[in-house]
């Protein structure tokens, strides 16, 4: 039986040089074999083929394995990253976006061109104030035009699947229900993020370190 492939897209090479280049770095590191490496593709990409994997579950791929000690080579002639709270943030929904499907290429480059098209500046780092807010609120539009509230409805039902094949454990059933709790109190880009978040935690889904700072102000107590 010949293996389907998954629809081409721009961004499927660089993520399989990237998870094969992980693959090699962590089995220096700390001796992933063969075995281990395609249980990260069944288990976390939910493919034991790259070939036929998704883009959004390679992702996933190459998350888990950089939280597992893998780190991405910066490649000469990379735009410097800026390093403070508000240019992380932007960053970081920038990331978002793309794990979400709607951003097609994640690279800072890409990522100034969106920049200077909104903040009308040539670099994030000289974005401030005013600049930053339009920037941070303009992509949480985007991400609740569609693609999150899609992929948080796409989650509670491999959840929902999820109980009925095996119920969930006590703590796996909290956070589905702090995850509807999120949703009844709002329909914002915050309650959203944070019903994400708890489901991908059902789902035992990492999450990029990068999206940390995505974390609302003022807590996630959904009670």
């Amino acid at each position: 039986m010949t293996t389907a492939k998954a629809p081409s897209n721009p961004r499927r090479a660089a993520l399989i040089k990237l998870i094969q280049v992980a693959r090699r770095d962590l089995g220096r590191l700390t001796g992933l074999d063969d075995l281990a490496y395609r249980d990260i593709l069944r288990i976390v990409g939910k493919s034991e083929s790259l070939a036929a994997m998704t883009v959004p579950n390679m992702e996933l791929v190459l998350a888990h394995m950089k939280s597992k000690g893998f780190k991405v080579r910066p490649k000469a002639g990379d735009r410097p990253q800026t390093i403070n709270p508000d240019a992380s943030k932007v960053r970081a929904l920038w990331l978002f976006l793309h794990a979400l499907g709607e951003v097609r290429d994640p690279s800072e480059k890409a990522l100034a061109a969106y920049v200077k098209r909104i903040a009308k500046v040539d670099d994030l780092r000289w974005a401030s104030g005013d600049a930053v807010t339009a920037l941070i609120e303009t992509m949480k539009k985007w991400a609740m035009r569609r693609a999150l509230p899609a992929a948080v409805a796409a989650l509670r039902q491999e959840v929902i699947a999820a109980h009925r094949a095996t119920p969930l454990s006590p703590a796996k059933a909290d956070l589905a229900m702090q995850a509807q709790a999120y949703l009844n109190r709002g329909q914002g880009f915050d309650m959203h993020w944070w019903a994400w978040e708890a489901l991908m935690g059902v789902l035992e889904r990492p999450i990029s370190a990068n999206l940390a700072v995505l974390q609302p102000a003022g807590g996630n107590d959904g009670h």
